[in-house]
């Protein structure tokens, strides 16, 4: 069995795309901010990240998560970022089949929910 320690790419050149600028400090925080929020809370939590996997689908929350047994789905939206309308497709979907879906726009809008469903 091959010893895979990524040696054949952990010295390859970052890739930096000419469509997509750069994402700033600021915005990439406030993406994963919601994950380490979560840290303590394992017992009632249950979360899955897919934000870049490469394999999501267009429009997909970017946080799937089981809150005490319920189905919670979560868009994280920053500044004037709307939800676009593959992402409304999804938040009907999930809604229809008995899901909850969010998009919180600040930390502290994030926070508020979960604690809402831990209360419930």
């Amino acid at each position: 069995m091959k010893n895979d320690n990524y040696e054949d790419i952990i010295n390859l050149k970052h890739h930096i795309s000419i469509k997509h600028p750069p994402m700033d400090m600021q915005h990439r925080a406030a993406q994963f901010a919601p994950f380490a929020a979560l840290t303590g809370y394992e017992d009632n939590i249950y979360y899955i990240n897919k934000y870049g996997d490469g394999r999501s689908a267009k429009g997909a929350p970017d946080l799937y998560v089981c809150i005490k047994g319920r189905f919670v789905c979560f868009e994280l939206k920053v500044g004037a970022n709307d939800m676009q309308d593959a992402q409304k497709i999804h938040k009907i979907r999930i809604e229809r089949s008995g899901g909850l879906h969010y998009a919180p726009y600040t930390f502290a809008e994030f926070m508020g929910i979960v604690e809402a469903l831990l209360k419930d």
